[in-house]
């Protein structure tokens, strides 16, 4: 699905960058040599990268 229609990224290229170690939207955009055009998909960018960075926490600290 495409997240960012400016720069033409898919919601799979963002949860990678998150993957990768981005710790945020904007640094996942600059890592795929981009950056934020007219923002509308800012939030749902954030989201994405903190389900990923949240996915990849310890099972202890999960539950906290």
């Amino acid at each position: 699905m495409i997240v960012c229609s400016c720069n033409v990224l898919r919601e799979r290229d963002i949860r990678a960058a998150a993957r990768r170690g981005c710790p945020d939207a904007e640094t996942a955009y600059r890592s795929l040599g981009c950056q934020f055009q007219c923002f509308n998909c800012e939030d749902h960018a954030e989201e994405l990268v903190e389900e990923e960075r949240a996915a990849m926490l310890p099972c202890d600290t999960q539950a906290a």
